[in-house]
């Protein structure tokens, strides 16, 4: 009995943990608004992702637009897929820095209209009516400030669901969605996709404030948030979707070790002990589960209870944050292994070797003080 009040007791702990975590998501609203948009798309050697994009933009209903795809050196077909789909399509020049946030700031100097979306060439919207919706929610927050969206993780092969834990955390460490929300603030926010006006993006700098950042959300929060301007952050599910890493494992690794041991450090305090609590979890019921089939065999059922209780939460934080098969929760330590790996390397990249790399391009960075 002793045995399993003490498992039980610290399962009980780290699966408290996840539901506080993750209590208060937010999603786009439903109702719908027309605005004259700019959207700008960061794009290097981007030739396989431009078509779903561009298509997508193309199919929403009401909005009147412009796309420009900043091209930065890309040695592809951007330009050309980009050129055939009706976007404007301007270079990025050598700049003062380098990466997809000089790409982002020199294509907004190019925008027409008075609000302009930054969209990932990875993401798509997930329907015809998402910009509109997605604007009459910017609108709802006075149509200042900044709103920004994590997409829904679109998977197809079983080595991109490797991603989960990542999303989990990505999402989690900004504490938007925790039962701490309103006693604590964010310090990001969501860099896929963001929605401003062109004068408050101006105002607080935009990407410019994310040159020596290694978070792109953290370097454009700041500038926002010294203007005084509102900034709020949603979940994309139903509006808008990525799909990261097709190409294999490796790239899952490369892609997120450039920033998750950074982002990590960066989540308050008592969020990042509740994140770890939950993280240990994942590691401690396996961990129940084989000791007592080794020990108490038959005592084996109150433990694989236990098991499964943490898939099924694993499967409730995940299932609006990324695309999984029905089995996948039931694998969450094999996850969890993964994703404390690519952690450590990330530490070595982001604190040791102070560099990361973007579309081939490695760009040294610094926190800024």
């Amino acid at each position: 009995m002793v045995w399993h009040s003490m498992w039980l007791s610290i399962l009980m702990l780290c699966l408290i943990s996840g539901y506080i975590l993750y209590k208060n998501p937010r999603f786009i609203g439903r109702s719908r608004s027309d605005d004259n948009i700019s959207i700008i798309v960061p794009a290097r050697n981007e030739a396989h992702n431009l078509p779903k994009l561009l298509d997508s933009i193309h199919r929403q209903r009401s909005v009147p637009l412009e796309v420009i795809v900043a091209d930065d050196g890309s040695t592809d077909d951007t330009r050309k897929i980009a050129e055939a789909a009706g976007a404007t399509v301007i270079d990025v020049p050598e700049g003062e820095w380098q990466g997809k946030s000089h790409a982002c700031h020199h294509g907004a100097q190019h925008a027409r209209y008075g609000t302009l979306v930054f969209m990932d060439a990875d993401t798509s919207f997930a329907d015809d009516d998402s910009l509109s919706r997605i604007n009459a929610q910017y609108q709802r927050q006075g149509g200042r400030g900044v709103l920004s969206i994590q997409p829904f993780h679109r998977t197809e092969r079983f080595h991109e669901t490797f991603s989960v834990i990542f999303n989990i955390v990505t999402v989690t460490g900004v504490n938007i969605f925790s039962a701490f929300w309103g006693r604590t603030q964010t310090s990001t926010v969501f860099g896929p996709f963001l929605i401003t006006g062109r004068q408050d993006y101006a105002a607080a700098g935009g990407h410019a404030n994310a040159r020596e950042t290694i978070i792109e959300g953290m370097g454009i929060y700041s500038g926002y948030h010294e203007k005084g301007l509102p900034t709020t952050l949603y979940l994309g599910h139903g509006v808008l979707q990525f799909r990261m890493y097709p190409e294999g494992m490796s790239s899952v690794v490369k892609g997120w070790k450039k920033h998750i041991a950074s982002g990590a450090e960066n989540a308050e305090g008592r969020v990042m002990a509740l994140i770890m609590l939950w993280l240990c979890g994942t590691l401690i019921a396996p961990a129940y589960l084989i000791s007592t089939a080794v020990w108490h065999f038959e005592a084996v059922l109150l433990p694989l209870i236990s098991y499964s209780l943490y898939a099924l939460q694993f499967k409730w934080m995940g299932r609006r944050l990324i695309r999984l098969p029905w089995y996948s929760a039931f694998l969450y330590p094999i996850y969890s292994f993964f994703f404390f790996h690519v952690y450590g390397m990330s530490f070595i990249q982001t604190h040791v070797k102070k560099k990361i790399e973007w579309k081939g391009r490695k760009i040294e960075l610094k926190k800024r003080k």
